[in-house]
């Protein structure tokens, strides 16, 4: 066993030897070297093997579902790249009708303007197999590169594919919403107040132990008795 974490991948090997996998055992006791397929580059190759045959089974639930709408959003990793990441939203048939939304690809991009984010999903999703035809609908942020009535990567599409029709992200919605109302002196001052509380409890001992006590007798089915930081968003 490691001092240090060597990684998830050898640590499942390790786990299956624990278990008696004689396949594996033989195959580390036998092999050469060079051939011991444990390297991060081969690591690496499995991840992406794993990943392409989940996209291509999401692509064929897509496909088969026939109609759906594309959801994307672009922004900047920690490394300064422009991130594209793209889903498909659809009505599962192989899975009882159900309504899933699921994660396709993240596509660096370099051409952030509404046209060149157009192209960029407008190719990725044909690349991976999925029938443009078929797409009913948009879903971006309101941001005017995405939105933008004549210029924005919702109308290059629908230059493409008129059914596809552009509905503003519900969520980045609500956030633009919560972040006007934190405005508000009441709303801010009581953001305040929650903090102050929460610190309260948090940084003293026998006030949180008081709080576990009332929570459990007045709530016995309770998992959380321990208030969580407050997490202040943009």
């Amino acid at each position: 066993m490691p001092v240090e974490n060597d990684g998830n991948f050898r640590a499942l090997l390790r786990y299956a030897l624990d278990n008696g996998d004689q396949a594996l055992a033989n195959h580390l006791n036998t092999a050469g070297a060079n051939s011991t397929y444990l390297s991060y580059r081969i690591q690496n190759e499995i991840i992406d093997a794993a990943g392409k045959q989940i996209t291509t089974n999401i692509v064929q639930r897509v496909n088969k579902s026939r109609y759906f709408s594309v959801i994307a959003d672009e922004s900047t990793d920690v490394s300064g790249i422009e991130q594209f990441s793209i889903c498909a939203r659809f009505v599962d048939k192989m899975d009882e009708y159900k309504i899933r939304e699921d994660f396709l690809c993240f596509i660096p991009v370099e051409d952030v303007t509404g046209k060149g984010l157009a192209n960029t999903l407008l190719t990725t999703m044909e690349n991976i197999g999925i029938n443009l035809a078929n797409m009913r609908g948009q879903g971006y942020d309101g941001a005017r590169a995405m939105s933008g009535k004549f210029n924005g990567c919702a109308a290059k599409v629908r230059e493409l594919y008129p059914e596809a029709i552009y509905v503003h992200c519900a969520n980045h919605n609500l956030n633009l919403a919560i972040t006007h109302a934190c405005k508000i002196s009441s709303i801010r001052n009581c953001i305040g107040t929650i903090k102050e509380v929460v610190n309260f409890f948090r940084l003293s001992n026998k006030a949180g132990l008081v709080l576990k006590e009332k929570i459990q007798v007045s709530c016995p089915s309770a998992k959380q008795t321990r208030l969580l930081k407050f997490c202040e968003t943009r």
